[in-house]
């Protein structure tokens, strides 16, 4: 199965997004920039996310 070299993980909650981009990371991802905040219309977070790429072999 090729492996997308870019994506972006995206979760509702802080500890889940470390958990998996932590699993991204074993499978050979490597973070790409900040991690985004994305807020709904009244301020309320709705979801982090980071961008990963695939690290060279």
């Amino acid at each position: 199965m090729e492996k997308n070299i870019y994506i972006t993980v995206v979760e509702q909650y802080d500890k889940q997004l470390v958990k998996s981009v932590n699993e991204k990371i074993e499978e050979g991802y490597q973070p790409y920039g900040n991690v985004v905040v994305a807020f709904n219309e009244v301020g309320v977070v709705k979801s982090y996310i980071q961008a990963m790429m695939l690290q060279d072999k």
